[in-house]
């Protein structure tokens, strides 16, 4: 597949670039600061530009197969669609948390939208414009993000809250994660809760 990763020099992002080429996809990165890319070996190509500057994202969007956004949020997904509309690009996967939809554990979930409540809401309205946007849509919503080493696996279910699973969760896993979603037709439509293993 031609996939085009927005957030590539992000903690999550660079991940998905690596692990996408060793998949033998044609990854193409998106990033407002490219001269931050570690790696650029195997990459069919790089985009300079912010997700939110629709003439930049039309650009890079053309041609492509699907789109892993790796940041996520209302800006990035309106600019996504429009773009994605206007070349007839059907894939999309988004990230976003676990939190916007959970209501257990009470008192974590609480303390999480006490202390990230704009964060969430707008990852909430992405959520939103996602699913009502005609696209192919997935939604990867992450536990707690770690640096740990990858366990080669991860936990996913479709509850709003945790079925199972740790929740700590490597970027590594959640990169990996990603990449089987976007490969996944059967995960179109889906918005997935993804947790570290047990």
């Amino acid at each position: 597949m031609k996939i085009m990763v927005i957030g590539s020099t992000g903690r999550t992002g660079k991940y998905v670039l690596t692990q996408g080429v060793k998949r033998g996809h044609e990854i193409t990165a998106f990033a407002r600061r490219p001269d931050l890319l570690a790696d650029r070996a195997g990459l069919a190509g790089v985009h300079q530009g912010d997700a939110h500057d629709l003439e930049t994202v039309r650009r890079a969007v053309q041609g492509q197969d699907a789109v892993i956004a790796a940041v996520g949020g209302s800006q990035i997904a309106a600019t996504l669609i429009t773009a994605m509309h206007e070349h007839d690009v059907r894939r999309v996967v988004m990230t976003s948390s676990r939190s916007v939809p959970a209501t257990r554990p009470r008192l974590a979930v609480s303390l999480a939208w006490l202390f990230f409540r704009e964060a969430y809401a707008d990852l909430a309205r992405a959520e939103g414009m996602l699913q009502v946007s005609g696209l192919d849509w997935s939604i990867a919503r992450a536990t707690m993000l770690n640096d740990k080493p990858p366990a080669g696996r991860v936990h996913i279910d479709f509850e709003a809250n945790a079925t199972g699973g740790a929740m700590q969760l490597s970027r590594a896993d959640y990169a990996m994660a990603l990449l089987d979603t976007v490969e996944d037709p059967a995960l179109i439509g889906k918005a997935l809760g993804i947790c570290g293993p047990r």
